[in-house]
């Protein structure tokens, strides 16, 4: 999709409610703007809020349970009565 916005006086511009739309933008979403200096291009692109960071991150981590029983632990974990 492309569109044309025009910059106001103060320099600021408004994205189209269809771009907005089409990226699922709301009222205070965050956006990144990056420039390219070498080509003269801005991009424009959504910041993930913390929820959705939070939610890929949490994929990747493992929950872990503390010892709190050495004994049992090092018993569980003993492989033909050796140790491992």
């Amino acid at each position: 999709m492309k569109t044309v916005v025009t910059l106001s006086s103060k320099g600021q511009l408004t994205l189209p409610a269809a771009v907005r739309k089409a990226l699922r933008l709301e009222r205070g979403d965050r956006l990144e703007v990056s420039i390219d200096e070498e080509s003269a291009t801005i991009t424009i692109a959504p910041v993930a809020g913390i929820e959705a960071l939070s939610a890929r991150i949490s994929g990747y981590a493992a929950v872990i349970e503390p010892v709190t029983d050495v004994d049992a632990y090092y018993q569980a974990h003993r492989i033909d009565g050796r140790d491992q």
